[in-house]
């Protein structure tokens, strides 16, 4: 589960565990029908427990604009 989600990262609560500094390819279903958004690499940061949080470092092509349009609807604020 993807928890605190923003463009520059986010924190998992999962039950498969990564050492801080691991590189991972995540992929975010946003709501509805719309494709996966795909962030190439994000890198784990920190970890307590069964959570750990993720940097976002690449985004391809234009992932990183899906990914603000996404966070800004389910924020009720108009894209720009």
């Amino acid at each position: 589960m993807v928890m605190n989600l923003t463009i520059a990262g986010g924190e998992i609560e999962s039950h498969v565990q990564f050492p801080i500094g691991a590189r991972l390819c995540l992929h975010v279903q946003p709501p509805g029908a719309r494709p996966p958004i795909v962030i190439a690499l994000a890198v784990v940061r920190w970890k307590q427990g069964d959570r750990f949080g993720l940097e976002f470092v690449r985004f391809d092509g234009n992932t990183k604009q899906q990914l603000e349009d996404m966070l800004n609807q389910r924020d009720g604020s108009p894209s720009e």
